[in-house]
Order: C-alpha cells, then structure tokens, then sequence
C-alpha cells in the first residue's frame, strides 16, 4: 500500500490521497469544479510492473470501458492529490511508439493525438537499457515524460548501482526510484506528476543524428508545420524518414502529399551517401546514445555474476527438458485443482443437498417447493459445487503467472507451434483461453499479422476454458474415480491438440502468408505477492459466481418450468422432453439421451449450464442417473462434445466483434459442431471395440 506522510485530503479527513471511481465521484461532486484536472498517460515496456502501479494509484478502483473505434479495453482511474483531480489512463505495453498492432497503435495515438499533460514510462530498472529506447521516441514526441524507475530493490541484490541524478540530468527529465508492489516511491512520483502537470513544457531532445539524418529533419519540418497535423513536427519527419506507414497515411491525410514525396527523396539521397536506409541510422543513433547512458549512469560490482533467474531457466528453457517440465507443471494443476478443493467440494455438495432437503419438507405448495429445491437450489447448487476447483484453477494460474513461469511456457512452445503454422504471439491467447476463451480473443489483437490473428481466433475456442472445468470434472468424477485428474487432463490435450491441427489446416488452405517472427520479454522470477495473488484470483473468479447467480440462475428456472409444464403431466411428455427429443436421433449414435441433448441446447448460452440442466432434469440424483444413461465411452464423449462442440455465446459475439465479420462466426460454429460430432462418434466406436 501507498505510504503518506505530509499531503492529506480535505474532503477524506486523515486521508494523503483520496482514491475514487470514475464513475462513482460521490464526495467529490461539490468540489470538483475548484479542482485542477492533471491528465496522466502510463505506458511502459510489458512485464514492467506498470499495471501494478496503476493499481497502486488508483486504490485498484478503476473506469473500464473500450477506446472508441475498437474491442480493445480501456483503463482509467482517478486519485485526489491536495487540489489536484488526476486521472490516470492506463496504456497498452508497448515497446516502441511503433503501430504495428492495434496496442501499439493506440498506445502512440493517444500520446501523439491526445496529448496528455503528463507521461509516465513505468521502467524496469534491472533491464534499463532496453527500456530506455521508448524513453527516447517519447522525449521525441513532445510528451512531458517522467520515468518510474521500478524493481529498484532489486538493484542491490544484483550489484548494480543507478546514478538517478546523472540519468535525470542526461535525459532532462524526472526519474524516481519505486518499488510498486510495496508502495514505495509511489508518493514522490505523484508529487513529481503534480509538478510537471503545471510545468506542461515538454522536455528537450537529448539526441542528436547525424547531418544527413539532421539536414533532412529540418527540410521536412517547415513543410510538416504548413499542414497542421496533431504530433510534434520533429517526431513526425523521423517517422517519415523511417518510412512508417501511418505516419505516412495520417500525413496524406492531412494533405501532405508533396511532403511524402519530398520524404522519399530525402531516403533516397541518405541511403546513396550512407549505404544504409536512414531507420538504421536513426536506430543505431538510438542504441549508441542508450549505452553512452548506460556507461555513465549504471555500475555493476560484478558483471559475470549469473542470476537465480538465468540458472532457474537454464532448465526451465532448455532444449530438451522445457517441454516436459510443462507437461508436469499442467499436470501438477489439475491435481492441485482436484486435491486441494475436494474438501470445500464435499462441504458444499452436502450443504446444498441438506438446504434442498429442508425447502422441500419446509414448502407446503407442492410446485414452489419442487421449483425452488430442483429448479433453483438443484440448477445453482450442482454448478457451484464447483466453485473450489474453479478457485484452485485461478489460483495456480495466477501463481505461475505471478512468478514468471508463463512466459516461459510461451517461449518453449513457440518453436513447436511455429512448425505447424501458428505464430508465436498466439501462444499467449491459446494459454489464456485456459481462463475463459473471451478475453484470450481479445488478446489475438496484439498479433502483428492480420491472418495469424484470424488463424489464432478462429482455433481459440477449442481450448478448454474454466466455464468446461466443472462439466470435466463432473462426468470424470462420477466415471473415472482415481483416474479423473487424468480424464480431465486429457480433455486440455485433446484442445491443444485439435487446435494446432486446425491451425495447420487454415494455414495450409486458406492462409498462406508469412509467419511474423516472436519476441518477447521472459521476467524475472520472483516470489508471488499472496495478497495481489488472491485478489488476480478473486477478479477472475468472481464472474463464475456472477454468472451463477445471473445466467445459470435464471436458466435453471426456465429448464424447471420446461420440465414440469403442462403441469403435472410426466417428465417424459414435458415441453423439454419434447425439445430434447427433438435432436436426440441425431445424437444417439453417440449414446446420448433427450437429456443429454436438452442440456447441449442450454449449454450454447454457458457451458456451466450443462450442468445445472442436468441437476434440474434429474432432480438433484444427476451422478446415480448418469450412470444408468451413459456408458463409460458415451461419458467420454460426452466430455470431448463439450469441450468442441460450440463456443458460447459471449465467445461468439466476441469473434464477431474481433474480425467483424459474421463468416467466421458461422465458419466456427459450422467447424466446430462438426468436429465436435465425429470426435465424440470416434470415441465411442473405439471405446466399445476395446470395452
């Protein structure tokens, strides 16, 4: 937490900082209007610790909503300094002021376009001559730059020495030391926001190309500023000179035709005379002036020294034993998840079977105790029965995420999926997908290439999400005893699996072009933070208990009055039998009952809601009449049909807003309940020629 220790809030008594929600400024409405607005951007290198602080600072109360035009989610929040009123808006990772991805894209147009008064670059100190090449490009830019130089704890432990003076008076910025999960420093870059808010002049450039490079940035400024375009004249000529692509559209249009072709003519004429394009030149200026900071500011005791980190993944990223060091470590997560949450799984089930035991004797109306025992205590208890493993899923991912284990896992699979077609920034998507295929979409939008990112979206919900997890390990529990871990398990390899295949399949057929190469950061291990580790664990757990008490809720009660409707006559005559009926020919092949099938059908809206189906068609005895349904190949199938055989619907309507294109939702459902129909057929054939 933030410690204060002079600045206090008038309108929190014994308050420093006064942390509020966009959306909810309820005791700020009286005095807002007396209060100076400060606009700060945070950007940052990935893996830099900026979300951290941009929790830190705004007391982890923020305005989440979508930057306009796109899907791709936007952060604000908001703090009260003394008089001051800051809202922080939190930007997508960024290496460079590049527009590759629609990230990167936003990132720059909002620091070029929007021009916030202050930019904060959150730095990691330990890895600060790579961090420094966007310090540049933002200094560049105009932008009112000050550097949070976090992880400084860690400088110690290295033997390394920051001169933060020197760095500040090479730079000509502000730089202050923080340690964001502790909270330190964190008051003293506020202070120092404060500041260069009412200091709104920009920082000087600290570098200098060479007279080619120089002479062609002055000939393009005076013709940039006759056309009036929203950036820093400076920036925009090297830009040109780099010959990037928006730049170059934003300036034509504006107008600036005869600039681009006078831009052209000017790389031409430094490539002849250099024998390089002039990006190389700019870059390499770039690079050179970052070690010549480097050697003045930055001193290590000793310099072979190798870290934990590098010993850690000289065996974690090894050749030969990185992938079965994953394979352990997914399979310690299902046993973890099983193991672990079995207690709270039993307590639960008992609870729930007890409280739908008493409704029942305790509600004299027949029907109203029956809806409320079977539809709503039946449909909602089944399904958070599971709620613990859901929970110990969460928490292990976090964990490992936490201590710098999933880069790692993208790194060692990048090689092998990049055999077979995928690019290597469809690794993260695919390893999210784990938690809910929603947000693993979204998350196909940093992918440079725009056939990788369809290829990536299109395979993504094939990956077992944690709304699967409770069906899993439901049927596995119920059929495979000891072996369910393994059942389960076997269901994640079954996704990967059909999912690089199909993968494969697009990439041969329909897109063929060129696989953009991966980089990416691996961070350094470090000890989880438990409390940042519950509550990452907690956010994302919490939307399974909102969509119980949402979705699963109102649709156990539907399914109730399916079921018992026309009222009093048999279940096998009611309106659901009668739906379930309706498809169950297509599905018996695959020894699924009018039961199974109904359950299907509620399941396109969420898959949990299979499971809750069958605890209200079967009265709260769904594991004694599963058993007497299925066989052990039918429940095995049943388990792959539901991993494959549609996403839901929030999915679906997140592949439309993704491509946005209803094609390729049609094409992923149309593949995918095929696939899921001939996978499940294939298994049960199998399954009884060997049993």
């Amino acid at each position: 937490m933030i410690k204060f220790t002079s600045m206090t809030c008038s309108g929190c008594p014994g308050k420093k900082f006064c942390f509020t929600n966009l959306a909810d400024d309820t005791h700020l409405i009286s005095t807002t209007q007396s209060l100076k607005k400060i606009r700060v951007a945070l950007i940052g290198n990935p893996n830099t610790g900026k979300s951290c602080i941009f929790n830190e600072l705004t007391h982890g109360k923020q305005y989440i909503g979508n930057w306009p035009g796109v899907t791709v989610e936007k952060k604000e929040g908001k703090l009260r300094y003394n008089s001051y009123e800051i809202v922080i808006t939190d930007l997508p990772g960024t290496y460079n002021l590049g527009a590759i991805s629609i990230d990167e894209k936003i990132s720059r147009d909002y620091i070029i376009e929007e021009k916030p008064d202050v930019v904060v670059q959150v730095v990691d100190s330990t890895k600060l001559e790579r961090n420094l090449y966007l310090t540049i490009e933002l200094l560049e830019s105009g932008a009112n730059v000050v550097l949070a130089l976090n992880m400084f704890d860690q400088l110690e432990a290295w033997g390394i020495k920051i001169d933060v003076e020197k760095l500040k008076q090479i730079l000509g910025l502000e730089a202050v030391p923080t340690v964001a999960i502790r909270g330190e420093g964190l008051e003293e870059l506020v202070k120092k926001i404060v500041q260069k808010g009412l200091n709104p002049a920009s920082n000087p450039i600290p570098i200098t190309y060479n007279r080619d490079i120089e002479k062609a940035i002055s000939q393009l400024i005076q013709e940039i500023k006759k056309i009036g375009i929203k950036a820093n004249p400076r920036w925009v000529a090297i830009k040109l000179l780099e010959e990037d692509q928006d730049i170059i559209e934003k300036v034509k249009f504006y107008g600036g035709n005869e600039i681009i072709k006078i831009s052209k003519e000017l790389i031409t004429e430094i490539w002849d005379k250099n024998g390089v394009h002039p990006s190389f030149l700019i870059s390499q200026t770039r690079y050179n002036f970052i070690k010549e900071i480097i050697s003045k500011t930055v001193s290590r005791k000793v310099e072979t020294t190798l870290t934990l980190t590098d010993l850690i993944d000289h065996v974690v990223t090894h050749k030969v034993w990185s992938l079965p060091i994953f394979f352990i470590v997914i399979w310690s997560m299902f046993k973890f998840t099983f193991d672990v949450a079995a207690p709270f799984v039993d307590a639960i089930d008992i609870t729930f079977s007890l409280l739908a035991e008493w409704v029942k004797n305790a509600v004299t109306i027949d029907w109203l105790g029956s809806l409320l025992a079977d539809g709503v205590i039946g449909g909602v208890g089944f399904v958070l029965v599971f709620f613990p493993n859901i929970f110990m899923l969460f928490l292990y991912m976090s964990i490992m995420e936490d201590i710098g284990y999933m880069s790692r896992a993208a790194y060692n699979l990048d090689s092998l999926l990049r055999r077979i077609g995928l690019s290597g920034k469809s690794i993260i998507p695919m390893l999210l997908g784990m938690g809910c295929n929603v947000p693993a979409i979204m998350s196909a939008r940093t992918i440079d290439s725009h056939e990788d990112r369809l290829v990536t979206i299109l395979v993504t919900p094939l990956i077992p999400c944690s709304a699967r997890l409770p069906v899993f390990i439901m049927i596995a529990s119920i059929f495979f005893a000891k072996m369910a871990s393994l059942a389960v398990l076997s269901m994640y390899f079954l996704g990967f699996t059909l999912a690089i295949l199909i993968a494969l399949l697009l990439r041969k057929i329909i897109f063929k072009g060129r696989i953009l190469p991966f980089i990416m950061e691996l961070p350094n291990y470090k000890t989880p933070t438990m409390s940042l580790t519950f509550s990452q664990t907690w956010n994302r757990a919490k939307h399974f208990l909102k969509k119980v008490g949402g979705v699963i809720l109102i649709l156990s009660i539907v399914m109730w009055f399916l079921l018992n409707m026309p009222y009093g006559a048999p279940i096998e005559d009611s309106y659901g039998a009668l739906l379930g009926k309706t498809i169950e020919p297509i599905l018996r092949p695959l020894g699924f009952t009018w039961e199974i099938a109904l359950a299907l059908i509620f399941g396109f809206i969420a898959k949990e809601v299979v499971i809750s189906a069958l605890g209200v068609i079967f009265s709260g005895a769904a594991e004694t009449a599963l058993v007497s349904i299925l066989s052990p190949a039918s429940a095995f199938a049943l388990m792959a049909f539901v991993l494959i055989y549609t996403p839901c619907i929030p999915t679906l309507v997140t592949i439309k807003n993704e491509t946005n294109s209803w094609k390729w939702l049609v094409v992923t459902l149309f593949y995918e309940l095929t696939l899921a129909y001939f996978i499940a057929l294939g298994i049960v054939l199998i399954g009884n020629l060997l049993f």
